[in-house]
């Protein structure tokens, strides 16, 4: 053997041996077996929108709870077939543990009052796995968030018998046996609410060089790790799991990055391909390119200017979906402007991704989270700026598993089952004598349009003269009018002041 080719084989067993070091580009590149065909990935022929089991689907839901899971063995399964019995297939889960009476993923010594982070509590993930085990059985697709943001933080509103969401935490130092503050970095006592300062927790990968090597595990890393490791050894066993690295985060890109080729690499593994995102904080995922979008105050949310949308629209070899769920707190016009402007620039990337909505605000009488006439038009006016998901936050942020919520999403379900939805575009270009926020449009031009109205309303739709067939759906009560073939172009007019959309075909 040559000199050369010794050389070659003795560079190939060094890499093999130095291992830990990740390509983010290489992730997904490898062959998936016959057996993940059937996961959740980007739909083959309009990757814009998801397909499961091989078949297009547009993803719809509303929830009690985000952390639905935490209901396992207590009415989830009836909150389950009561979504889907309206058309429902779409679920937000994040991992937290905040509320009274949720279950902690570790292990807690009944007499010491303190967690062991290296066991576990075995009834936190059955209900985990239980609830992955009914959603799959039902085909609703799971949206996990790994880190459940606010467990780490101290908003007055997640208070329990005196103690805030991290002074309740396994993680803390004050409450698990395997490490102090000194050897953590971590303070038992931290005040913020997630905005203004960030919990050293989510700053344990930042000194950490890239490419990663994940074999380096300082002491609370190595802690994450093994908790992410153990979520996976339960997920991965399903095909119906998007993942999500956290909820609403300022933090440092770097965290989401690390975390993104963490777990894909530990599902490829596997042979498994997944498909991840990021959810930044930031109101307004444009960055101020549409006019009039509200945006939090940079004096409260300076991470704001480093978090945000564009890092998972800028970066798809890491973030093979993005998630725009903060946008919903704008309304009317401005609402529907920032999904779509978020939608061209996926267009015009070349790399065409699901846009997902996991929340959707609205439910009182207004706030900053809007009323629930505000909900109720973001859900419609996300769908027909080209998103991919939309989902009812829960209460009372959002109108959650309401009737009211449901009847919408069978509504949904309703036009879209009608249409060739997964080939139309947003078209409102195609209205005309359109007021503000008055009326919304997709289409396949030439064939079939679809076109929301928020309530009473008239407008003109540019078609070609001919024969059309027009049906009217009521929103509210989930009915269609009788079909009608009409000569286009003439005005549409609502029937009613409800809000109401009309399914327009040509026959001719």
């Amino acid at each position: 053997m040559n000199k050369r080719y010794r050389t070659i084989i003795w560079l190939i067993i060094l890499f093999v041996l130095i291992g830990g070091v990740f390509n983010p580009a290489e992730a997904g590149d490898g062959k998936v077996d016959n057996n993940q065909q059937n996961r959740i990935q980007p739909y083959n022929e309009n990757p814009m929108y998801w397909q499961y089991k091989g078949k297009p689907v547009l993803l719809l839901g509303g929830s009690s709870n985000d952390n639905f899971f935490q209901q396992a063995f207590a009415g989830l399964d009836e909150e389950l077939d009561k979504l889907v019995s309206r058309g429902g297939n779409y679920l937000r889960c994040t991992t937290s543990s905040r509320d009274e009476g949720d279950e902690f993923p570790f292990y807690r010594d009944a007499q010491t009052g303190l967690f062991d982070l290296d066991k576990w509590n075995d009834f936190y993930w059955k209900k985990f796995e239980y609830f992955l085990e009914a959603t799959q059985k039902r085909n609703i697709i799971v949206q996990v968030e790994i880190w459940a943001t606010y467990d780490f933080y101290s908003r007055t509103s997640h208070i329990i018998n005196g103690k805030t969401a991290w002074e309740r935490n396994p993680f803390n130092p004050a409450n698990n046996k395997n490490y102090s503050e000194s050897e953590s970095g971590m303070f038992q006592i931290f005040r913020s609410n997630g905005q203004e300062i960030i919990n050293p927790f989510f700053n344990t990968v930042l000194p950490l060089p890239e490419p990663f090597n994940f074999q380096t595990t300082p002491v609370v890393l190595a802690y994450q790790q093994k908790i992410v490791d153990k979520l996976l050894s339960v997920s991965l066993k399903y095909d119906h799991v998007l993942y999500c690295i956290d909820n609403e985060t300022q933090t440092d890109p770097k965290w989401s990055r690390y975390w993104s080729q963490y777990i894909r690499r530990k599902a490829q593994d596997q042979n498994i391909q997944i498909e991840v995102t990021e959810m930044f904080d930031p109101f307004d995922p444009t960055g101020g390119a549409v006019k009039g979008a509200a945006m939090q105050s940079p004096a409260t949310h300076f991470f704001t200017l480093l978090s945000n949308v564009s890092v998972t629209l800028n970066d798809p070899a890491n973030y093979s979906f993005i998630e725009i769920s903060n946008h919903n707190a704008q309304s009317g016009q401005v609402h529907f402007e920032t999904a779509h402007y978020i939608w061209k620039k996926v267009q015009e990337s070349g790399n065409l991704r699901p846009i997902n909505n996991t929340k959707i605000y609205g439910a009182g009488e207004g706030g900053w989270n809007g009323s629930a006439k505000d909900g109720q038009e973001r859900f419609w006016r996300n769908v027909f700026a080209g998103t991919a998901s939309v989902r009812f936050h829960r209460p009372d942020a959002g109108l959650g598993n309401s009737d009211l919520a449901l009847s919408h999403i069978k509504s949904m379900r309703m036009l879209t089952s009608e249409m060739d939805f997964f080939a139309h575009q947003p078209a409102n270009q195609l209205l005309t004598n359109r007021e503000e926020n008055e009326a919304y449009c997709l289409a396949i031009e030439g064939k079939e349009y679809a076109v929301y109205f928020t309530g009473k309303g008239e407008v003109g739709l540019k078609v070609l003269p001919g024969k059309y067939e027009i049906s009217w759906l009521n929103i509210l009560s989930s009915e269609w009018s009788s079909a009608e073939t009409i000569e286009l172009p003439v005005d549409l007019k609502t029937p009613s002041d409800e809000q109401w959309v009309v399914f327009i075909k040509r026959v001719d």
